[in-house]
């Protein structure tokens, strides 16, 4: 785990100097600056899978794709909302809790996801802004979970996987952060986030902050650091109940 965190550093060390405009010349080599942008594209890839996840559970038939054009990515729905494919989804939802029925925690999960895509599922500003945050959200969701796998060694790949997973985990998280707070404090890569894509506003913090104005683009993206401390928080927790189970 130690390994893990170190190396999460030190791969998010150019991000930082990027954000930050840092005097940090040696974070600039191929090495760093290549592993840096492959773990950013990681991040991406769970982004987008956030993204498509969340459209086909409201019914908007998704497909995820790389942007190489302007960097980061896109999930490109193909048609308008579909009442089929989202009738489809809560049946999946649904059949997932029943088959889940013995492990009561993932049972109650699928079923509160369910009644909540079936409650918002009418309200296009409610649903839409939860296929935008789920993008990012994703980002903190499955770090909190590959973080969880390496903390109480459920890895079936062993050491290797281990350490990957506590890597993934812990640098998945640091970007947010660092992200996060350069949103809230640093008015020139908020005005590179704001004109992402080659145009205005089309971020996903913007966009949702554009549909609820008393929330503004900070508390979104504080709602989105939130969530990034429990996934951080919640799987060392988890370590502390094995351990204590366990003794």
């Amino acid at each position: 785990m130690g390994a893990g965190f170190l190396i999460a550093v030190f791969l998010n060390l150019p991000l930082y100097h990027y954000i930050h405009d840092m005097d940090w010349f040696w974070t600039e080599n191929f090495v760093m600056s290549a592993s840096a942008l492959c773990l950013e594209y990681m991040a991406t890839f769970f982004h987008e899978l956030g993204h498509t996840l969340f459209a086909w559970l409201y019914g908007y038939p998704t497909i995820p794709v790389f942007d190489f054009a302007h960097g980061g990515g896109l999930a490109i729905s193909v048609t308008g909302q579909s009442y089929l494919v989202r009738g489809a989804a809560l049946a999946v939802i649904g059949y997932g809790a029943y088959l889940l029925r013995d492990f009561t925690p993932f049972m109650i999960g699928l079923a509160v996801l369910g009644v909540f895509i079936l409650a918002t599922g009418f309200s296009e500003d409610i649903h839409m802004s939860m296929v935008d945050f789920m993008g990012p959200g994703a980002e903190a969701l499955v770090a909190g979970f590959l973080l969880t796998r390496a903390l109480l060694d459920i890895s079936p790949g062993g050491v290797t996987e281990r350490l990957l997973n506590a890597v993934f985990g812990f640098g998945i998280l640091f970007q947010v952060f660092i992200k996060g707070f350069a949103l809230l404090r640093n008015d020139a890569y908020r005005l590179v986030y704001f004109e992402q894509k080659g145009t205005h506003g089309f971020g996903d913090f913007d966009k949702i902050a554009e549909r609820f104005l008393p929330l503004g683009f900070d508390g979104v993206v504080t709602l989105w650091l939130v969530l990034a401390c429990l996934c951080l928080s919640v799987p060392f927790f988890l370590y502390w109940q094995d351990r204590r189970a366990a003794a």
